[in-house]
């Protein structure tokens, strides 16, 4: 049986540009989470105060990846760009952070990062057989967090609305046919224990 043909290195031009996308999509999304901060109220801060919405970047920017590897590097990158683009922006605008909140949420970045990449790259281009992985993912974040953190924690019942309304539709619009939707049954309870981990050290 012949060999599969090798892929030719990406040019190192393809490399900087990528590169230098990932940094100035977390930059952005930092910054504007800062200003976000300020002046959205009631259930729309949501959107700029939730480990759901940020770790939607790192699996867009993972889905554009070539490979696993590269989309799990790029989610890791952009998370980090996040972090560095919103301490800046509040340090410049006289809210700085405690170095602990600091630490807290880079471990967060660490973790998650790499894992929303690499399930941004299977939806788009994994087997057949996890392809629903990382869908499941992105849709059981959303619901997790509703369920848990704005249900059970916090009591906000119109952002779980939101949120889990999200995740519905994430889950309805990228995954397919039962093969996909089982993936459900293995993302969510690891989102809600993730959600309990975070609820817990996070005080």
């Amino acid at each position: 049986m012949p060999a599969p043909p090798r892929q030719a290195p990406p040019h190192p031009s393809d490399v900087r540009l990528r590169v230098g996308l990932v940094a100035a999509v977390g930059l952005a999304v930092g910054c504007l989470t800062s200003f976000g901060q300020t002046y959205l109220g009631g259930a729309l801060n949501a959107f700029v105060n939730s480990a759901s919405a940020w770790l939607v970047v790192p699996f867009a920017v993972g889905a554009c990846m070539a490979s696993v590897r590269g989309a799990g590097a790029a989610g890791l990158a952009v998370c980090g760009w996040q972090l560095a683009g919103y301490e800046l922006t509040a340090h410049l605008r006289g809210f700085p952070a405690l170095w602990s909140l600091i630490v807290f949420w880079a471990a967060c970045a660490v973790v998650g990062g790499p894992v929303f990449g690499v399930g941004g790259r299977l939806w788009r281009a994994g087997r057949p057989d996890v392809r629903g992985l990382g869908a499941a993912v992105l849709a059981s974040v959303f619901l997790a967090e509703g369920l848990w953190l704005y249900i059970h924690e916090l009591h906000y019942y119109t952002t779980a609305l939101i949120w889990i309304g999200i995740g519905t539709l994430v889950g309805g619009s990228l995954l397919h046919g039962l093969r996909e939707y089982r993936w459900l049954a293995v993302t969510l309870p690891l989102g809600l224990v993730g959600e309990v981990v975070l609820t817990r050290i996070h005080v």
